[in-house]
């Protein structure tokens, strides 16, 4: 359809052609320019997010540490605070044990109302006297039941030191399970003090994790943002390339087409100075020097 066009039609055409599609590849320019500067902005972005996200990433493992001491040390108390209970379970169990001794105790002293060794010297004496002394029958009756007496009050005597040897080493025990109590609880308070100490160091992990997590969000979107824009200036690329590409072929064709008007022109116009030129010369005999370089060109004369 070109070819049938006028010379003219096709130059502007041409020309119009030629504006468009320099039109087109300014905004290519200016496309790639914004897409660039874009780009810059998404990689500063993702650089900074990937960054951040890494230092979450070392802190969630020095955080697994910490927390990993101090539950250990918990366990520990845990395991401590079991030996107490079963240390004041025992206590409590051994002073149970020395109150029904003291008052069994109790209950003999008040039987004997005396020492086991001073009721056995008198009991020695009142035997020796009812033994070998020459006494009445009376009395010899009445020491008979006093030694009966002083026989029950000394069992009693000895029963009760030996429930007060008991009681000894009653306190004995509950005093050395005291000083295991004490000593536990200084191991668990120095362990609560060292489990504190990373239970706060891992809070205070924990919450430079949330800050960079937050900050690594952030970065993340204006990264999302970043693409919204990013992805239609890509497209609008695309599109722009694609109709540049287009352009250029059909300006192609214009400019073929041009040229053959523009050929087909100056064959015209070399036709008519041949006619003219060969007719001149048939009509007068003579030419110019442009004449006959155009009869000669045209094969016309031979020299």
């Amino acid at each position: 359809m070109s070819q049938n066009l006028p010379e003219r039609a096709l130059r502007d055409r041409v020309n119009k052609l030629r504006n468009e599609l320099d039109q087109k590849e300014r905004e290519l320019s200016k496309a790639f320019k914004d897409l660039s500067l874009h780009r810059t902005s998404s990689k500063r972005f993702k650089e900074e997010r990937d960054r951040l996200n890494s230092e979450v990433r070392a802190l969630g493992e020095e955080a697994s540490i910490l927390k990993m001491h101090r539950d250990i040390i918990n366990q520990d108390i845990a395991r401590i605070k079991k030996r107490r209970e079963g240390l004041q379970r025992e206590i409590r169990v051994e002073r149970g044990i020395i109150d029904n001794a003291k008052n069994e105790r109790d209950r003999l002293n008040e039987i004997s109302k005396g020492k086991y060794d001073k009721l056995l010297s008198l009991y020695t004496e009142n035997l020796e006297t009812f033994i070998s002394a020459d006494i009445t029958l009376e009395h010899e009756i009445d020491l008979f039941n006093q030694l009966i007496k002083f026989g029950e009050r000394i069992n009693a005597a000895k029963e009760a030191d030996q429930k007060h040897r008991e009681l000894r080493r009653g306190y004995k025990h509950i005093k050395a399970m005291q000083r295991e109590l004490e000593m536990i609880h200084e191991r668990i308070q120095r362990l609560a003090d060292e489990s504190q100490q990373y239970h706060e160091k891992l809070v205070d992990t924990y919450k430079k994790i949330d800050l960079i997590r937050a900050e690594s969000d952030e970065y993340h979107k204006k990264l999302i943002e970043t693409y919204k824009i990013t992805d239609p200036l890509r497209d609008r690329i695309d599109n722009l390339k694609k109709t540049i590409k287009e352009m250029r072929e059909r300006l192609s064709t214009e400019i073929r087409a041009l040229k053959d008007a523009q050929l087909k022109r100056e064959e015209t116009k070399n036709e008519e100075k041949r006619i003219e030129a060969r007719e001149r010369y048939q009509k007068t005999g003579k030419m110019s020097i442009e004449d006959l370089r155009i009869l000669i060109e045209n094969k016309e004369l031979k020299l």
